[in-house]
């Protein structure tokens, strides 16, 4: 039976406490009342709330010396606080600890919502060597960087979305460093704050020797979220990335004693040719609100101007419509999918140069992304194929190695298909259990039709040699993945 959460509202207002009380034993809460705060402090101590909402003007025992005290008791330490008033504070709302009033009763569920996920994940990196993983859309980063603050954790966080990968070092719960492509420190982790979705990891470890951040997670926090608030307002008036920008004047004809970060960029500008608007952000040791402000004085004086990009032939759809329409049955097989509809393509065959030509070959297809790290030993994910209305392939390597058996029904489970590079020769275990036991569909490349194993022309779910273009076959694969028919 699961454990009923206890919430303590503590408010000298009794309607406050009326109005809130059955809202939240409607959740399926328990909920306790304390009219000021030494009552409050008392219950605390006793009932154990898994929540404490306080009013800021509680009497008896203000705010800010409540929290210090639950605070010094090991029992009552960990216990979630969020402060309630009608005054603005929207640097602690934005940390998730106050609630302003009058309330809206859906935010304040969201906001207890908000503060039990982030103590379940908290408990889940309390013990050591605890390594942890999940999505952004159900934790923020904002709350994962306070619980491993909270938890004196250090080892490295991982972020990755559409392929990109980025990374947060820290040591003994303080943030050190911070990476994102080119970009590092500050300006790496201001970046990914504004990061909604995307899939993170923290491994425990040792913290990095370079140490490039020296500030407390709650500064960060706020600076960054300050930060990105002040972007948002800047953008609609600044170059596009790809837009160039270039100087418009001599650079004599500048005068001196410009801001240094203006400096800055006068200098990567002083080439001669005009650089992209990302570029200049990502080349720019400053950090991007600061860099813009810089690109954006100099339009405004007139001593730079843009260059609109020439607009990127665009690159052909991989599928038709119609074919787009079958992947997607295929892959979902009457379920619902969601916004999302990913399917997945098993690689097996083909030697270590094969492989290779083959995936220097995927670059050619529209919408293909390579992982940024490569499987090792021939297993695992080495890209993926973004498709039109929210479909997407990924395309996994599976070995042939009779060690691995047991992981092959399991690992091609749910593929739509799978491409086989040629030499396939010692692999035929595997190739029957795609063909023969998953039942999928097979395209083959390779040099010759005439080294295709025949399990795989047998194959029920069909077969099609595409030559030795990879880029091809995958396309073909994915055109006639909805099919039970043969492809040819």
């Amino acid at each position: 039976m699961a454990t009923v959460r206890k919430i303590l509202v503590a408010d000298p207002d009794p309607a406050t406490v009326r109005a809130l009380a059955p809202v939240l034993r409607q959740r399926g809460y328990q909920v306790h009342a304390a009219r000021d705060g030494s009552r409050a402090l008392q219950a605390a101590i006793l009932r154990f709330p898994d929540l404490i909402l306080l009013d800021e003007d509680c009497p008896l025992l203000d705010a800010r010396s409540f929290v210090r005290i639950l605070r010094t008791n090991p029992r009552t330490e960990r216990i979630p606080v969020v402060i309630t008033g009608v005054s603005s504070d929207p640097d602690r709302s934005r940390l998730g600890l106050y609630l302003r009033k009058p309330f809206n009763l859906d935010e304040v569920l969201a906001r207890v919502e908000q503060v039990f996920r982030r103590a379940e994940a908290s408990r889940a990196v309390s013990g050591d060597g605890r390594e942890i993983e999940g999505n952004l859309a159900q934790i923020p980063l904002v709350d994962l960087l306070q619980i491993l603050s909270v938890n004196r954790k250090s080892g490295t966080l991982t972020v990755e979305r559409e392929g990109d990968r980025a990374s947060i070092a820290l040591a003994e719960g303080r943030v050190v460093d911070a990476a994102m492509g080119t970009v590092v420190g500050e300006k790496a982790l201001y970046r990914l704050l504004t990061h909604r979705e995307g899939q993170f990891a923290f491994l425990p470890g040792l913290p990095p020797a370079a140490q490039r951040i020296d500030r407390r997670v709650e500064e960060l926090v706020l600076e960054g979220l300050r930060q990105a608030d002040e972007v948002a307002r800047l953008l609609p008036e600044l170059p596009a990335p790809e837009d160039g920008v270039e100087l418009a004047v001599h650079p004599s004809e500048i005068p001196a004693g410009l801001h240094p970060v203006t400096e800055e960029v006068l200098g990567l500008l002083q080439s001669g040719a005009a650089r992209p608007f990302q570029e200049l952000l990502d080349r720019c040791r400053a950090t991007d609100l600061e860099a813009m402000r810089a690109v954006g004085a100099l339009l405004e004086h007139g001593y730079a101007r843009r260059r609109e990009a020439l607009a990127p032939e665009p690159r052909g759809q991989l599928l038709a419509p119609h074919e787009l329409h079958a992947l997607r049955a295929r892959i979902a097989r009457g379920r619902s999918s969601g916004p999302q509809t990913v399917g997945k393509v098993v690689v097996a065959g083909g030697g270590p140069l094969a492989r290779r030509a083959a995936l220097s070959r995927f670059q050619a297809v529209p919408g293909f992304r390579p992982e940024p790290e490569p499987p090792t030993g021939g297993f695992g994910t080495v890209g993926r194929v973004t498709l039109a209305d929210g479909v997407r392939v990924d395309l996994a390597e599976l070995p042939g190695d009779r060690a691995l058996m047991p992981l092959w029904r399991p690992f091609a489970a749910g593929a739509v298909g799978a491409l086989v590079l040629l030499p396939a020769d010692g692999i035929d275990p595997l190739l029957e259990e795609l063909v023969k036991v998953q039942r999928l569909p097979v395209v083959v490349c390779g040099p010759s039709e005439a080294r295709v194993p025949e399990v795989l022309r047998e194959a029920p779910g069909g077969f099609a040699f595409e030559g030795s273009d990879a880029a091809e076959g995958l396309r073909a694969l994915l055109a006639g993945a909805g099919a039970r028919t043969p492809l040819v």
